[in-house]
């Protein structure tokens, strides 16, 4: 059986995700692994808006909540008795995730219920990272948007 050592878990910071975080780690500490947490700051969905110093500022405001978000996750990882290592990135989430979980054992994360033409239109980052990454991926199913 492959031993799992490194966990990456992804998040965007949603109450959602809560229960990712809470498997990711609770499956680290019954392997005895370590753990990146991983928050990107997905600057595609930034693209519409015009004048960059509008951009900086939102970008700001979302690395300030996501440093907050993964200093809560150290916190509750700390409890645990588990390593953890945070790690924010601009970008596309599945570009950042793949490419990030590269010297990962695992890689757990969520994914929303979308259907019809929502799923269409957006596609799904779990779904990319599951066809490129190098390592399994462990998916949780969220709430329904």
């Amino acid at each position: 059986m492959e031993e799992y050592e490194r966990v990456i878990i992804a998040t965007d910071g949603s109450e959602e995700t809560e229960i990712v975080i809470e498997k990711g780690l609770s499956m680290a500490r019954l392997l005895g692994a370590s753990v990146k947490v991983l928050f990107v700051v997905d600057t595609g969905s930034l693209s519409g808006i015009p004048p960059d110093e509008v951009i900086t500022t939102v970008e700001g405001h979302i690395e300030a909540e996501a440093e907050n978000v993964l200093d809560d996750i150290e916190g509750k990882a700390e409890n645990m008795g588990i390593e953890l290592e945070k790690s924010i990135k601009k970008g596309a989430p599945s570009e950042i995730i793949v490419s990030e979980s590269e010297d990962q054992d695992i890689i757990v994360m969520g994914h929303h219920t979308r259907s019809g033409l929502s799923r269409l239109l957006t596609g799904s980052t779990a779904q990319r990272v599951i066809r490129n990454a190098e390592c399994p991926v462990m998916v949780v199913r969220l709430e329904e948007e």
